[in-house]
């Protein structure tokens, strides 16, 4: 998002006039802490966990957010903010409850709606001539809503659902038992599963546990790129098969990520953490209380000369953005909206008698309805909207297979774009993908 604002801020072409500033703060993916953290930015009040005092702080009210990333944590935000008309755009709510305009007038995404992935899940099921499939999910409205909408779905294809079953976000000793217990009663050796990949962790320890090494695995976009997962599991996910949300490639933002060193990162208490898990030492004598090892405080100090262009780290890995290039949008969603409510022609503006959008005082709901009119292009990608506010969507078929040095390889093997017409919109190239156990006759 940083490098996005920073990116639209130097160009002569889009908000000339303008500048784009931001506050962020960590929703923990937490319900409370979302809503509070919501409710801190459309009011404008300064952050006061430093010491800080309202006197010697000033914000600006934000007139948009972008986030949450889960589904719930929208709804409840969105709920919370109705009366103040902010737009919300998300990057990763996916549910396609929210799609309901009546409920959530002021939400849009970069995300594509669930409705086209349980499309593009039913045809895939049904490609392979899998009639008999397991179906599991976390106790959540994403999963509630995506797992509702495939079995209509796949009930077209004659697909049929050996079990479906619901596990809570914390899975206790008994209802992991449960779980493990309806998979294993069952013929079904494919399994959907709509989740995250922190909830997946568990089931999948146990499944490693109890040898269950059998199965191929269906993942929801939610999963289907968590390249986490497959240190410790690999014997269990190489072949999966999932359909993941596109994938951009952002130009410069490798260097710009990589740009760090140990003076700017003490800017961001995330960025100091992050630096001193990464090179094992502390910034500028601080102490990392995020850290739960008793050796943390016996860290050296850095010694300046630390440079991530040396090591690993998927925060600068840019081969896979898929959810950071959803970020990407949204700025330049808000951006393009802005630029066209800014140079708007008195006269000919979206409102009544032709009026344009105020700057001064800013509306939120006049931002909101530019939005919902923008159309842009970028990295070669047209960027539309339906009547929704939902995106239009289009997935890469994503196989796990094993590199030769046994790390893991994520291969494209099709895609799904559900603005071509329905004998066209999905596309599989069965020759390249590596199966679980042979060949996917042996799976079905």
């Amino acid at each position: 998002m940083t490098f996005a604002v920073m990116e639209i801020n130097q160009r002569q072409d889009l908000l000339p006039n303008l500048s784009l500033g931001y506050h962020i703060r960590d929703s923990c993916d937490d319900i409370p802490v979302s809503v509070k953290g919501s409710l801190l930015l459309v009011n404008g009040q300064p952050d006061t966990g430093r010491g800080a005092s309202c006197t010697n702080v000033g914000r600006q009210p934000s007139p948009v957010i972008v986030g949450d990333a889960a589904s719930g944590v929208s709804m409840a935000v969105l709920r919370t903010l109705g009366s103040f008309t902010v737009p919300l755009v998300s990057y990763f709510a996916s549910c396609s409850c929210l799609s309901n305009k009546k409920d959530f007038p002021t939400f849009m995404r970069t995300m594509p709606s669930d409705q086209f992935q349980i499309k593009a899940l039913a045809r895939l099921v049904h490609y392979f001539q899998w009639t008999w499939v397991g179906v599991i999910g976390v106790e959540s409205d994403y999963a509630r809503f995506a797992i509702q909408l495939f079995l209509k779905e796949s009930a077209k294809y004659n697909v049929c659902p050996a079990y479906v079953h619901f596990y809570p976000v914390a899975l206790t000793r008994e209802a992991l038992k449960e779980l493990m217990d309806t998979i294993q009663t069952a013929t079904a050796t494919v399994i959907l599963n709509f989740s995250g990949e922190s909830e997946l962790q568990t089931i999948l320890k146990e499944c490693r546990r109890q040898n269950i090494t059998h199965m191929q695995w269906i993942a929801s976009e939610a999963w289907a790129t968590a390249k986490a997962l497959w240190g410790d599991y690999s014997n269990i996910l190489q072949g999966t098969l999932g359909f993941a949300i596109r994938k951009g490639e952002i130009p410069n933002l490798g260097n710009y990520l990589r740009g760090l060193n140990t003076s700017t990162v003490q800017a961001s208490d995330f960025l100091t953490e992050f630096w001193e898990e990464t090179f094992n030492c502390q910034v500028n004598g601080s102490l990392n209380t995020h850290i739960h090892k008793e050796d943390a405080q016996k860290r050296g100090p850095c010694s300046g000369r630390e440079s991530l262009d040396n090591v690993y780290t998927s925060y600068a890995d840019v081969t896979q953005l898929r959810v950071s290039y959803n970020v990407y949008k949204a700025v330049y969603l808000i951006a393009h909206a802005l630029h066209e409510m800014s140079t708007c022609v008195p006269g000919q503006g979206p409102f009544q008698n032709g009026t344009c959008g105020s700057l001064n005082p800013f509306l939120p709901w006049q931002l909101l309805s530019y939005m919902k009119r923008t159309n842009f292009t970028t990295l070669g990608e047209d960027v539309r909207f339906d009547e929704n506010g939902d995106p239009i969507a289009s997935y890469d078929l994503m196989n796990w297979q094993v590199a030769n040095d046994g790390s893991l390889q994520l291969a494209k093997v099709g895609f799904y774009d559900a603005s071509l017409r329905e004998d066209r919109d999905l596309v599989i190239n069965e020759s390249v993908i590596m199966w679980h156990r042979g060949n996917k006759l042996e799976m079905a």
